[in-house]
């Protein structure tokens, strides 16, 4: 059994995971959730399996897919609890947070439940750990997309973002984790909902530079960009 694990992982790189974020098709991310086999797993294993699942739950809600990101929310909140132990407090509590943003992306009238409770707990990842790089991320996107009213502040997200972004450039752990792209595009489109294309724009040009394959940057988003600056 831990050969098959071993093979599985192998199978599976971070670098090929990579690749199929920049090409904007995650199916191999689904292929490669659903072919580990939790019980043989090592922790270190089981922890890089949760940050793919924390990852690929919101492209499933995106995509309308709600059963499957019901069913893959579900297995990352058992996954979460049984690794509790091994993982940093403040990167739990932040996938915590993650859990109830998600709960609330499938179903919007738990606005007051789900979508509260998950500002709450992005919060505490934050003074639990100000320099952890997921509890950072977390919080950012918190601020970003909560309405004014519920404590929204695209100033506040965009300083998250720049130190997680600054903290990953840093630990070669993240040269090939999808957080690091994803992380820099969420700084250009900050800069773009702040009103300040130019900026959005310099941030994709440099986010491409680093990731030269990033098809929905390259084909889409920089374009839209480059028109509106006309």
């Amino acid at each position: 059994m831990l050969l098959v694990a071993q093979l599985a992982f192998c199978q599976f790189s971070d670098e090929q995971l990579y690749m199929a974020y920049m090409s904007s098709d995650l199916s191999l991310w689904g292929q490669y959730i659903d072919a580990q086999d939790w019980n043989t797993m090592s922790h270190p294993q089981r922890l890089r399996l949760i940050n793919y699942e924390y990852g690929y739950i919101p492209v499933l809600a995106d995509q309308n897919r709600m059963e499957e990101a019901a069913h893959y929310l579900q297995q990352f909140n058992n996954h979460l609890s049984q690794e509790q132990s091994y993982l940093p407090k403040a990167t739990y509590i932040a996938y915590r947070s993650a859990s109830h943003a998600y709960a609330y992306l499938l179903d919007k009238s738990k606005i007051f439940s789900e979508g509260m409770q998950s500002f709450k707990t992005a919060k505490q990842a934050l003074l639990s750990d100000p320099n952890n790089p997921i509890a950072l991320t977390l919080k950012g996107n918190v601020d970003f997309y909560a309405p004014k009213l519920f404590g929204g502040d695209k100033k506040q997200a965009m300083e998250l973002f720049l130190q997680a972004e600054s903290i990953m450039l840093r630990d070669t752990a993240f040269r090939y984790l999808w957080n690091l792209p994803a992380i820099q595009l969420c700084i250009a489109q900050c800069y773009e909902k702040s009103g300040d294309i130019p900026a959005a724009i310099r941030q994709a040009e440099k986010t491409l530079q680093q990731h030269p394959h990033f098809i929905y940057i390259r084909q889409t988003y920089l374009p839209q960009l480059k028109r509106r600056n006309e």
